[in-house]
This record gives structure tokens, sequence and C-alpha cells, in this order.
């Protein structure tokens, strides 16, 4: 039986690695960071003196590849599902306070009531959401729904950026209506928020390096790979800094790494070059603090922190489509966020706390319809070689789910290839 090579330690590469070693096929891992979960992992801050996500993530329970993944390397339990599904936002500048509580798919009774949805709306403007369904690929969200609707500011942007990583005047109508259709139409069970409580290395990396190593996976780090050699559409050999490794005739290789890097590895892979970056504030303050809605997240609007997440002592800050911070100095970023949490929770928390800015330049492909259109799916031109990763054509945005859908599909093309090809006598 031959091995499946996966490079590439993210969420795309681990989902693949577990795949295969539940099939029962050999995997060899070569990352090439000392640590395991690319852009979805914790880590102690000195700092801080504490454990900290580098980005906050959150699932929804239309998030099925992620579950499954969960229940593969047993950490289910690790995630915390908030039921009913709720969605808390607040506007500072007008003071006002809101909740999202979707309902029923069938007949959406929960629009009737006011305190389910957006102030100052209706029902029929929720309705508008429709002309997303008939979107072409080259549409826009702004385009379809307008950015004078009534809603655009206060929850199609919040969504397009927390979920696209896409400012909503950019993003892909398609993309949103898919998203939609997957939760807000499948009714509340599908869009129930789930926390990662006790981080997200504890629940998605930690647990599937031990699946992984039990399962007698070969797992290197600091490994880089610096090229494949190929012929006669077959990789032959990967080339590491100490030398080459043969590929046998029954191996598969898996590129589960980010778009920049596999265009390197493999040309051919002609990826997305149009990225967005996401900026994440975490705050060490003297004792847990509780957020306007009562749960461990709160959407924001109208000002530059778009979603805190509270969780122990620290108080987390996200900026998605964070093109106008990036490049900011780290303190400016901490004490201009600091003085916008204090106004929000309505109460003096005392000078800037302890702080850690995490920029993440190249977060996510930039969810537009030019962009989208140039994402490539798993297979290549190469026999035994796949792709994976978030920015790959899985037809989801470039999220947690989405890696670990792609890993997924790669591994059943690794199998199945595996499967056919007879081993050398």
């Amino acid at each position: 039986m031959g091995t499946v090579h996966v490079i590439g330690a993210g969420m795309a590469g681990l989902s693949c690695a577990v795949q295969c070693a539940k099939a029962g096929h050999s995997v060899a891992i070569y990352e090439a960071s000392p640590q395991a979960g690319g852009r979805c992992r914790s880590f102690q801050d000195e700092g801080l003196g504490c454990l900290i996500d580098n980005g906050s993530h959150m699932l929804i329970g239309a998030n099925e590849a992620t579950k499954n993944y969960l229940d593969d390397i047993g950490s289910r339990d690790l995630v915390s599902e908030i039921v009913p599904a709720t969605f808390p936002f607040f506007q500072p500048d007008t003071g006002q306070q809101w909740q999202i509580k979707p309902g029923s798919p069938y007949f959406p009774m929960w629009l009737l009531a006011p305190g389910r949805r957006v102030p100052g709306t209706n029902p029929i403007d929720y309705a508008k959401a429709l002309r997303l369904s008939r979107a072409k690929k080259e549409d826009t969200v702004r385009q379809i729904i307008g950015g004078d609707d009534p809603l655009y500011d206060r929850l199609w942007q919040p969504i397009c950026r927390a979920v696209l990583n896409t400012d909503a005047d950019d993003a892909s109508a398609q993309l949103l209506w898919k998203v939609l259709k997957l939760s807000f139409l499948k009714g509340e069970s599908a869009c129930r928020p789930m926390i990662f409580e006790k981080g997200l290395s504890a629940a998605l990396v930690n647990p599937a390096l031990a699946f992984l190593e039990n399962s007698e996976a070969n797992i290197r780090y600091q490994a880089r790979l610096r090229g494949i050699r190929w012929e006669n559409d077959v990789v032959l050999a990967m080339r590491f800094p100490e030398g080459l490794l043969r590929v046998e005739n029954e191996d598969t290789v898996v590129l589960a790494v980010p778009p920049d890097i596999s265009a390197e590895l493999w040309p051919d892979t002609n990826p997305p070059q149009e990225t967005l970056p996401i900026v994440n504030v975490h705050f060490r303050v003297r004792e847990p603090v509780e957020l306007p809605g009562g749960l461990p997240f709160l959407g924001l609007i109208g000002t530059d922190s778009q979603w805190i997440f509270s969780r122990d002592n620290v108080l987390s800050i996200t900026i998605s489509a964070a093109s106008a911070h990036v490049d900011m100095p780290n303190w400016e970023i901490a004490n201009q966020l600091w003085s916008e949490v204090t106004a929000i929770l309505g109460r003096n928390m005392g000078r800037l706390p302890p702080w850690r800015v995490i920029k993440e330049r190249r977060a996510t492909i930039a969810q537009t319809p030019t962009v989208l259109a140039s994402r490539p799916g798993a297979k290549t031109a190469l026999n035994n070689l796949f792709i994976a990763g978030d920015w790959t054509n899985t037809g989801l945005p470039a999220t947690i789910e989405g890696a670990i859908q792609s890993g997924r599909r790669a591994a059943r093309l690794a199998i199945r290839r595996m499967t056919k090809v007879p081993e050398d006598n």
C-alpha cells in the first residue's frame, strides 16, 4: 500500500491526513513551520501570560464538514453550541442593541417579531435578499442589494466581512447567496454559533495530531518542500533542503499550502493572486467581561472594531478586510481599539492593559467575482498530485469549513487513485 504525502499541516492538510489515515492508508505530513495548525492555532503569548488564538474563529451549525472532522478526531465536546441561534449586535453611535435570532426555514415567523431583527426594518427588507439567488457570476453584493438598503450596513456588510473577509461593495453576490442558503434558509439549527472555549488548537489541531500519531503517521516539522520532480504525468520525487525523497508509483502527493507556495511548487496551479488581511487584537483584562447581549461574542456596527470575543480574561477584537489597518503601527491599533472597547462596554476599564496585535496579511483570498473565477480545482495535470486549501474551488468561502472540506475532497481523490494503481513488483 502506498503513502499519501501531505504538504502542509494547516486545516486542509490535517483534514486530508485524518481522512487518509482513517481509511487505513500510510500518511506522511511535511510542515514548514515548527507547529501545526497554520492560520488556525493557539499559542502561549509571553507578553499576555496566557494562551491565545492567532485569530478569532466561530463555526455555525451548517458547517457539516468541520463537525464530521471533530467527530473523527474525538473533540466535538470541545466546541460549545449556542442554542437557540443568536447573534447580538451593538451600534455605539445610536446606542441601539439588537439580536438576530433565526427560526424555522419554512415560514420565517421569526421575522415578524421586532426583537429578532434589526431595528427599523421589516420582513420585506429581508425578502430582498432573494435577489441574490438571481445574481450572475460577475455581480457584487452592492450591485444586487444596493448600498442604500436599510440592511446593507447593519447585516449584509457584517456578514460579508465576517464570512467572506471582503467588503460587501466588492464581495461576490453568488457566494453570499450560498452562505445564506446553507445557514439562514435552513433554519435555526443551521445557524447556531459554535465557540472554541478552550482555543483552536485544543479542538482542531492537538486531537488531530494525536489521532495521526496513533495511526502511525509520520509528521515532520520544519520540513519545507522546495520543489517536485515529475515525468510522464507523475510526480517522481520531492526536493527538501536535505535532499530528494522518492515518490513511489503507488504514492500520492497533496499540496495543502497557501496559494503563493502552491504556485511555486506547481506553476500550473495558477492560483488567485489577490488576498486580504485580517487584524486581531487581544487584551488581557483583570477579570472576565460580560458583553452586551450576554453572549461570548458581539457584532459591532459603525466602528473600526467589528467583533468582540470574550474568553476568560482575554478580550479579542477582530477586523476583517483590514486593508485600512494592516499597515498601522501596532501600538496605534491597540490604543484606538481599546478606546472603542471601553466606550462600547460603557464603563471605565482603566488604562491600556497588556495587548497583542496579530496581523494576517494574506488571511484569505479576496472573495470577489473576479478572484473567485480563478480558484483551481483539486485535480492537477499530474495523476498523483492533488491540491487542497480554502482558496481552492470548494464552492464555499475561505473559512475553516472550506479548508476542511477541501482536505476531505483531496483525500477522496488520493485514495481513489491509490486503490487503482498496482504496487511495483
